[in-house]
């Protein structure tokens, strides 16, 4: 109960910190994507990596933040995290805040739920742009879907236009 609420607090003040800092110029590449994903979603890196080679032209690096907010303990996952990443009075482990603050130009906050960790997280990375979803809180990003994560033929579509007209810009 007390760890949660050091969390919370310590999340609306990363929060505050975070607003309107991010501002797309007109010479705006994407050259790095983090992505940070619901470990509950059926979607993996290879998604994302397809996703991105058949609309940019060069060559992207990633970072994969994969958060499970359920008590699941994978076997030697590569980037993965869950809230035991987290210390009880809200300091990231050096994994994850290495993992954060790599400079980005575009995040990609792949979950559909208000989950304080999966917010908190997407709050901490450093990026010039940010996609999300409806059903979290849309102030963390600056492009917002508005349909589920869950339907990723349509966030396929959805992406492809946006990066199209960020290139046009």
């Amino acid at each position: 109960m007390f760890r949660k609420l050091f969390h919370l607090i310590k999340y609306k003040n990363d929060f505050q910190k975070k607003i309107s800092k991010g501002i797309v110029r007109s010479d705006f590449k994407i050259k790095s994507v983090r992505v940070i994903i619901d470990k509950t979603l059926p979607v993996d890196e290879k998604y994302f990596r397809n996703l991105l080679s058949d609309t940019t032209e060069s060559k992207v690096n990633f970072t994969f933040i994969k958060f499970s907010y359920l008590n699941e303990n994978p076997v030697n996952e590569k980037d993965y995290y869950d809230k035991n990443h987290i210390s009880f009075f809200g300091n990231f482990t050096d994994k994850l805040t290495k993992a954060c603050k790599r400079k980005v130009d575009l995040q990609i906050n792949f979950f559909g739920c208000d989950n304080l960790y999966l917010k908190w997280i997407a709050v901490k990375g450093e990026c010039k742009l940010s996609f999300g979803f409806t059903k979290t809180d849309i102030r963390i990003n600056d492009v917002i879907f508005d349909f589920l994560p869950i339907q990723t033929d349509i966030f396929k579509n959805e992406f492809r236009k946006y990066v199209k007209v960020l290139k046009t810009i």
